[in-house]
């Protein structure tokens, strides 16, 4: 808080200063603007507080550099005296005006955010009741079915039932992951550990876990030899290439392979992942980044919520186009340079 007032008298002083070696060729009329534009600066970035100290500091400085008889506190004109007291008094307005106006956007840049809250609250209710309730139904009555009818069911039917356990286990696993995600996305407390890494090796890893779940090549991965790498923090971006494989596997025909392509320009590095099935109507590639998005093709859960959160952490870009001949391609870029970095990979 004090070095808002203190960073006040440090612009009145350098205004005055800078005025001090023009003063030859300002009239009153000019110093005066010129001193409530820096006030209402002060009150735009600095609030109601430094406002009035440098309203009052300027106040203070045109008597005593800029109206005659200079450096004294005397005003030779009485007329003097009211343009120094009208001055004070547009100041001290305006600094007030402009500093309830920051105010009044402040609460608006914190009205927005309690709305997302509240969109991602209503996205969760529906989730709780539908897209979470549905495993924990499947489970439930899979372990009932075991428990009253183990004696007389067949193991090949035992065995789908546990399978069917397992898998659905497995997707309320990530469900609620995703939930946590997408909670620190929202609180804003998604940190990053960034360091130079090969996007192709991040791909690679999330090829390998979909052949062990398809139990099958599913992905074909397409990355230039000279792929550079990029700064970016690993595991979120492979959770981050999972989230949108997966999504894409699940509109992929029968028996077809998604692709996942690298490619790169001087500034950033680019990522598009194709399938071949329906393509997503323009209209709607901006609502399935929402959570829970309800489409024609059913609810989208999270994940594409989370992709975009992370990419757009890392100040990159998330987009849907067209796959050539059929289907959706995510696309997404991250920049090849990072605050705080070396400008070169080791």
């Amino acid at each position: 808080m004090l070095r808002k007032y203190v960073l006040a008298v440090l612009i009145v002083a350098v205004t005055t200063t800078l005025l001090g070696l023009m003063r030859a060729s300002l009239t009153p009329a000019n110093v005066a603007v010129l001193y409530l534009s820096m006030v209402l600066v002060v009150a735009v970035y600095q609030g109601t507080g430094p406002s009035l100290l440098a309203s009052l500091l300027s106040f203070l400085a045109i008597n005593y550099f800029f109206v005659q008889p200079y450096y004294t506190f005397l005003v030779g004109d009485p007329r003097d005296v009211l343009e120094l007291l009208v001055f004070l008094g547009c100041a001290a307005l305006a600094g007030q005006l402009a500093a309830f106006t920051r105010a009044q956007t402040a609460r608006a840049e914190q009205s927005r955010r309690f709305e997302e809250a509240d969109q991602l609250k209503t996205a969760l209710l529906r989730a709780v009741s539908h897209d979470l309730r549905t495993p924990i139904t499947i489970i439930k009555s899979s372990v009932a079915n075991l428990l009253t009818l183990h004696h007389t069911l067949p193991d090949a039917e035992r065995v789908e039932m546990l399978t069917a356990i397992d898998r659905e286990v497995d997707a309320l696993n990530t469900m609620v992951g995703n939930l946590l995600d997408s909670a620190r996305l929202q609180a804003g407390a998604l940190s990053l550990n960034l360091q130079w890494n090969s996007l192709e090796e991040a791909a690679g890893d999330v090829a390998a876990d979909a052949f062990r779940r398809q139990g099958r090549e599913c992905i074909r991965l397409d990355f230039p030899d000279e792929m550079p790498l990029a700064p970016f923090d690993y595991g979120l971006i492979r959770q981050t290439l999972s989230n949108l494989v997966n999504n894409s596997l699940r509109y992929e025909p029968p028996g077809g392979m998604i692709e996942v392509r690298g490619s790169y320009t001087a500034h950033e590095a680019r990522v598009a992942i194709a399938n071949h099935g329906p393509r997503i109507p323009p209209a709607e590639r901006e609502q399935i980044m929402e959570p829970f998005h309800h489409g024609p093709g059913g609810s989208t859960g999270l994940g594409l919520a989370i992709a975009r959160g992370i990419i757009e952490a890392h100040r990159g870009k998330i987009e849907v186009e067209d796959t050539p001949g059929g289907g959706a391609t995510f696309v997404f870029t991250l920049p090849l340079r990072a605050p705080g970095m070396e400008q070169t990979p080791p």
